[in-house]
């Protein structure tokens, strides 16, 4: 540390090292140097190592007391402090002087600005370099999606949050925003919804939900390693504020403590460098090594392909070492793979998409383009024409931005620009006839084109790429857009300028999408359906022979009138004593999809139906597969039968092909009206709306059966039906199943006031915009939902009890957790949802390291979020891929089955509640050894997928792509729907009257002492105030999660899905959380008052 005073007449710079060497202090005696007053003599530069953080202190002089000239008896003073210290420090080290010094010269701690982008921006990593010691992980910079997870994850079983379920002793890398600046860490555990990390640079540093790309599970093996480093951690609160300030003063454990660990680390990474130097010329090319399509990668793929097969050890598969040095050379190459940084991991990585070599390609050419381009006009290259136009390679881009600019003119006197990520909406009527002129594009422009749809809205590019500046300069060479930030957000705006994508496009579209997925640019400019494909056809029924007739029974279909596929059914057969069979009849499109047909690929990589406003896309394409599935009468099924009993008990199950005759489709309100089951929950009426409403005159798909149209019998039906399922959710209940779904904000949108204006190669322009309602949505017919998750139980059991392998729906951490779950349930989280509460942050990290997540898994285990010992997923295989698999392996067991004559059945199950093992399996059952005669592991070739093809191809698929579905249809898809409806509202004063002047703000997080982080009362949407938006209300630093503010819209960004505030008075706060946070110097605890803070014992905090 460099100290100064303002006064100091000169300054005499004393070495560290140097006071430590007797010897230099003796021939500093006999030759002194005498330093002047005003000596233009500067010091020489000095080479010290880069760890050597503090190389020079200073002993400043005032002109009062500084001398003409140093005297030898002031060298002979010095040089006995220099003694003394150098006595001390044999005695106690250079860092217990350094203390020492520190006690005598006391100066408060002054952090320093951090000059760094916000979260997600481009950052300058080129030309401004960082210290591994300057590394800073912001711990509050979680995606909304892993921050504040939605419940309709918990509802289907798809795990929404970011990172895999990390435990004391796993290795990680870990980065800087700008992924600039990369470390090793080891896990020291998760510490009330906190997980704790020490660096190989010897940092201790927290976060709730670690995105990392890498990890090695059970690096540190004896938890005796890590016991000393975890005792002397400063605090294991769960709060972030007091996180950050404790890591802001460096008060982790230290290197002495973490010796161990750092030197592991630190030999793991020569391991990996050992590799990457041995293989380098693979590794260098390892873009050229993979093929030339688009698909995904896991790393151990990559190297399977680039290092040879001699590095594998047991089990053949490559050492963490070798795994790493792979890993490093694929994340510095963003031309040719980018991380799916929000997909799910797979062998402790995260998923790689490599892209196309096409799109390599590009790249360099719009790079060389543009640089030809600049160096031309600057005249360091190709000379001008005489009218100042670029000549050669350059003249081509001169050519493109001449037509752009004509483009954009022409498009803004219909559509104004706007700073908001999208473009404003139309200002002529759609009636008129547009004057726009659309050019023919050349080659060259196509590329340009090609290149900002790959910067802009695909995020090709990581957040420290180099390659960012070529879309800068392309959008400063177009010079429309002077006044805004040449970024992400304004090339997304100039791609619908210039019409290559429409006006009310969602970036979520291009940045989640994943090879072999369509993505129409122009959805409304595609041709109708045509006939059937001759690749897409449907094969015989293989069940028509084992087709029990339904004949005696009513099917009740309870959907919406507009729904286009009928996926379920459900009916019910008495048989008195108070049990009933409850039969639940599902579309049965596997006995005519073979697995390995052009239609069952389709669906394995559209992975379910998109139901995102204004961009659907079904996952079975073509009329002839809905009319051939759809349930109605004469229509085949395959149902799911459970004898309960009027408790709510599940006494028999079975599974049988059949054929439907007597079908009445019914709305769910009718439905709920009947049995007087309605959601009697209390959901917001907040809504807005903008566009022209479309009529409400619609014919709907099929004939709707009115509730008074029903038989008094169909009637009692339905509420027996309804009674049964409450039975059973009561069941689930007592097993620890969420009790209540908080109502979610939804976007419903139509096209009907939208038509083409002008279209020509590849681009479109539009008159009218889309019509926008947001509103929450309910939970759904209570009957419906439980007697769907039924038929998804007697699923997994039937399977489990066959030994059939399928995509289990489980929650492996919960069953280690079982007993603290539990009790975080009962106690804690699950009052706050019946109370209508939306749980906090801290909660919601909690009850996510508790129960880990959700997973797909052909092991059976318990998911305690469901209330169910084990549950796999059937009611919709015409719209979800994993249904439909499962349709498959059970169809294939029934007609072995019938082939055999006899019972695949080689064990019984028999339930004790959700979680009642402790081995993350099913629970309390019964194996038998398999008769003879009976199908074992060895003899299941007529099993569509083995266990083995299961978890190694279809499995991880499954996951990264349904995983993005749901991220684009639940979360970022329909954000971003929302956040258009309140730009129109807010700048346009569409619906103006339904859009508050100001909201309530309630503070989240604060992070790195740049923003805060929290959500507005209006649709609970996420929001920020920069350090511009505080606007004098009060000081970043004292800004504490659980602050409430009134403010006011600053900045609303579509492409980026960000609300940014500007405050305008302080509401509420958190005076009484009063932190004391002291000198880690000394042993003594800080103190809050009422934070919530937990020792090691106390797990959560139940005060009030």
């Amino acid at each position: 540390m460099l100290r100064r005073s303002s006064q100091s007449y000169y300054t005499q710079y004393i070495c560290w090292r140097c006071l430590c060497l007797g010897p230099a202090a003796e021939v500093s005696r006999a030759r002194p140097r005498i330093l002047a007053r005003h000596s233009q003599g500067g010091l020489l530069p000095q080479h010290h190592h880069q760890h050597q953080c503090r190389s020079l202190s200073t002993a400043d002089q005032s002109p009062a007391s500084a001398p003409e000239q140093l005297t030898l008896d002031d060298l002979d003073a010095a040089s006995r402090r220099a003694r003394q210290l150098r006595s001390d420090s044999l005695e106690s080290g250079i860092r217990q002087r350094l203390r020492k010094w520190e006690a005598e010269n006391p100066a408060p701690a002054v952090a320093l600005l951090r000059d760094e982008p916000a979260s997600g921006d481009a950052a300058n990593v080129l030309t401004k370099s960082r210290s591994e010691f300057e590394f800073k992980l912001e711990v509050a910079a979680d995606d909304e999606d892993a921050a504040r997870p939605h419940f309709d994850e918990l509802d289907n079983g798809v795990d929404l949050g970011q990172a895999s379920a990390l435990q004391a002793g796993d290795l990680v890398e870990v980065a800087s925003g700008a992924g600039k600046i990369r470390l090793l860490a080891v896990c020291l555990g998760n510490f009330n919804g906190q997980l704790h990390f020490y660096t190989n640079t010897g940092k201790w540093f927290t976060s709730r939900t670690l995105s990392t790309g890498f990890v090695v599970k059970n690096f540190v093996q004896d938890p005796a390693e890590l016991r000393a480093v975890v005792d002397a951690i400063p605090s294991l609160s769960p709060s972030s504020t007091v996180l950050n300030e404790l890591q802001d003063l460096n008060a982790g454990p230290s290197r002495d403590l973490a010796a161990s660990l750092i030197r592991k680390m630190h030999t793991f990474q020569s391991a990996a460098r050992l590799v990457h130097q041995t293989y380098v010329e693979r590794l260098s090319r390892a873009h050229s090594q993979l093929g030339s399509a688009e698909r995904l990668l896991s790393l151990r793929e990559i190297a399977d392909a680039l290092l040879p097969a001699s590095l594998k050890r047991n089990k053949g598969v490559f050492p963490p070492e070798a795994l790493y040095a792979v890993y490093s050379v694929v994340e510095e190459d963003d031309v040719a793979f980018r991380a799916l940084d929000r997909a799910p991991r797979r062998d402790g990585s995260c998923v790689f998409l490599l892209h196309s070599a096409e799109v390599q390609e590009n790249v360099r050419l719009v790079e060389q383009l543009v640089r030809d381009y600049y160096e031309s006009i600057s005249g360091h290259s190709t000379p001008l024409s005489a009218t100042g136009v670029a000549t050669g390679v350059a003249a081509k881009l001169d050519a493109f931005l001449q037509e752009a600019r004509n483009l954009i003119d022409q498009a803004r006197t219909e559509r104004p620009w706007l700073p908001h990520g999208m473009v404003g909406p139309c200002q002529k009527d759609g009636s008129a006839p547009s004057e726009l002129h659309v050019p023919r594009w050349s080659e060259t422009s196509l590329s340009i084109i090609k290149f900002m749809q790959h910067w802009a809205a695909s995020s090709g590019f990581r957040p420290g790429s180099r390659c960012h500046w070529i879309g800068a300069s392309i959008l400063r060479a177009v010079r429309r857009y002077e006044d805004a930030l040449l970024d992400h957000s304004t090339g997304w705006t100039f791609l619908q300028e210039i019409g290559w994508i429409p006006p009310w496009d969602l970036r979520a579209r291009h940045a989640l999408r994943l090879p072999a997925l369509p993505l129409h640019r122009h959805p409304a400019l595609l041709p109708p359906p045509g006939p059937e494909s001759a690749g897409l056809s449907l094969a015989p029924d293989r069940l028509a022979h084992l087709r029990q007739d339904f004949a005696r029974s009513t099917v009740y279909c309870i959907d919406s009138a507009d729904t286009l596929d009928v996926d379920d059914g459900i009916s019910l057969e008495p048989l008195g004593n108070g049990e009933h069979w409850i039969h639940v009849h599902v579309a049965d499109p596997a006995s005519r999809i073979l697995p390995d047909s052009p239609l069952a690929a389709q669906a394995a990589s559209r992975v379910q139906t998109s139901y995102l406003g204004g961009f659907n896309l079904r996952m079975l394409d073509g009329d002839h597969v809905r009319e051939a599935f759809s349930l109605g009468p004469n229509q085949p099924c395959l149902t799911f039968s459970a004898r309960v009993s009027e408790t709510g008990q599940l006494l028999d199950s079975k599974v049988t092909p059949g054929v439907l005759r007597d079908v009445v489709y019914i709305t769910p309100e009718d439905a709920s009206s009947i049995c007087d089951d309605a959601d009697s929950s209390s959901v917001p009426t907040t809504v807005l709306e903008v566009g022209i409403p479309p009529p409400k005159d619609t014919a709907p798909v099929r004939r709707m059966t009115a509730a008074k149209e029903l038989s008094r019998q169909q009637r009692a039906e339905l509420r027996t039906l309804s009674k049964l399922a409450t039975a059973l959710q009561h069941t689930r209940l007592a097993n620890g199943a969420i009790p209540y779904h908080l109502p979610r904000p939804q976007a419903k949108v139509s096209m009907h006031a939208v038509a083409p204006a002008a279209s020509s190669d590849g681009s479109a322009f539009y008159r009218g915009d889309p019509y926008i309602h947001v509103s929450y949505a309910g939970q759904g017919s209570p009957l419906v939902n439980s007697l769907m998750q039924l038929a998804g139980e007697v699923a997994a059991r039937w399977c489990y009890e066959r030994d059939i392998p399928v995509p289990y729906r489980v929650q492996r951490v919960s069953s280690q957790n079982l007993d603290a779950l539990r009790a975080f349930n009962q106690d804690v989280f699950y009052p706050q949802l019946l109370a209508g509460k939306r749980p906090s942050a801290e909660d919601w990290h909690t009850l996510r390291s508790l129960s880990g997540g959700h997973d797909v898994s052909t092991t059976p285990a318990p998911n305690l979020a469901m209330g169910l010992d084990l549950y796999t997923k059937v009611t919709s295989p015409l719209r979800r891929y994993p249904d439909l698999l499962v349709h498959w392996q059970i169809e294939a067991a029934l007609l072995e089955e019938h082939r055999r004559g006899e019972s695949l059945v080689v064990r019984k199950f028999h339930g004790a509640g959700a979680g009642a093992g402790t081995d993350g399996t099913a629970t309390a059952h019964e194996s038998t050894p398999p008769a003879k005669g009976k199908a074992t592991k060895d003899s299941r070739n007529w099993l569509p997928f083995s266990q083995k093809q299961l978890e190694d191809n279809v499995l991880p698929q499954v996951r990264i792509r349904e995983r993005h579905a749901k991220l684009l249809d639940q979360v970022d898809g329909n954000s971003q729907w929302i956040l258009q409806a309140l730009v129109r509202a807010w700048r346009f004063g569409e619906g103006s009257t339904q859009l508050p002047r100001s909201f309530l703000f309630t503070v989240v997080d604060v992070v790195g002492k740049r923003a805060a982080k929290g959500h507005i009362d209006w649709f609970d949407r996420p929001a920020m105030v920069d350090l511009e938006g505080l606007a004098g209300v009060v000081r970043i630093g004292n800004v504490r999660p659980g602050d409430v503010f009134k403010a006011e819209l600053a900045d609303v960004n579509v492409h980026t899905n960000q609300i940014r505030l500007k405050l305008l008075e302080k509401v509420q706060g958190m005076e009484g959380n009063k932190l004391r946070i002291q000198s880690m110097l000394d042993s003594t605890p800080f103190v809050a008052s009422s934070e919530g803070f937990f020792d090691a014992e106390n797990l959560y905090d139940t005060g009030g």
